[in-house]
């Protein structure tokens, strides 16, 4: 019989995915609908998007929450909801942005307590400014990069599959099992693999290759672009199964 986390029945698998959710996307009732349901689910983090006008690291599907929440929130906004969503979300919350959105809706300001870590693609951040900082990490970075940078990491190492737009294609990549070598050399920090992850399978195969973690964060959003709700459920009912 296949098995997955539900209620409070949560399996060490869930406990190893992050997912990806834009604040307000689509809209709040069902943004706080999905969230509730990835709780019930025991997954253990939660990448809360925060949308700027150049996302220019993200494929089509992500661009478009962007498009369609930046008209909608301000720093105001963004600080009411984020109270919001750690008083139903327990486990790891990780800001994801770009240096715009740190700046827009002054994550700087928030109380620690509201988050656990950023994750921001471009600029420079320091440790001592924020809850936390995720770095992200590729077959690019440079042994004395991944050094520095490791050394200001918290919660867990974002480890690209490969090069590129988020939304790709897990199948052909495997650059990242090189990367996490290489990440083991500095540091015993989590290693969460993201881009090209879009079900069960996946998540499998990079934990089988030294991952510690998957990040889904497309494919998340092509569910809930569905408007179904039972479908995102028994999405997320796939995605945990042991």
């Amino acid at each position: 019989m296949q098995k997955y986390s539900s209620g409070n029945e949560h399996n060490e698998l869930a406990r190893k995915l992050a997912l990806y959710l834009p604040l307000g996307y689509p809209n709040w009732e069902m943004f706080y609908r999905v969230l509730q349901e990835i709780e019930g689910h025991g997954i253990g983090c939660v990448e809360i998007g925060l949308p700027v006008s150049n996302p220019f690291m993200d494929g089509e599907t992500i661009k478009k929450t962007h498009e369609l929440t930046l008209p909608t929130l301000n720093a105001d906004v963004v600080r009411e909801e984020l109270i919001k969503v750690r008083n139903i979300f327990s486990s790891r919350i990780v800001l994801m942005t770009y240096a715009e959105g740190l700046e827009n809706f002054k994550i700087k300001e928030l109380p620690y307590w509201i988050y656990d870590a950023i994750l921001c693609v471009d600029g420079v951040q320091s440790r001592n400014d924020y809850s936390g900082i995720v770095r992200i990490f590729s077959e690019s970075t440079s042994d004395l990069e991944m050094e520095q940078a490791i050394n200001e990491c918290t919660h867990f190492a974002y480890v690209v599959s490969a090069a590129g737009k988020t939304g790709g294609d897990l199948s052909s990549q495997h650059a990242y099992v090189e990367t996490i070598k290489r990440l083991r050399k500095f540091s015993d920090l989590p290693a969460f693999v993201g881009f090209g992850i879009k079900d069960n399978k996946g998540i499998k195969e990079v934990l089988s290759n030294g991952a510690d973690g998957a990040v889904i964060g497309s494919e998340f959003i092509r569910q809930i672009d569905s408007n179904n709700f039972a479908d995102i459920t028994e999405y997320l009912n796939s995605l945990c199964l042991r």
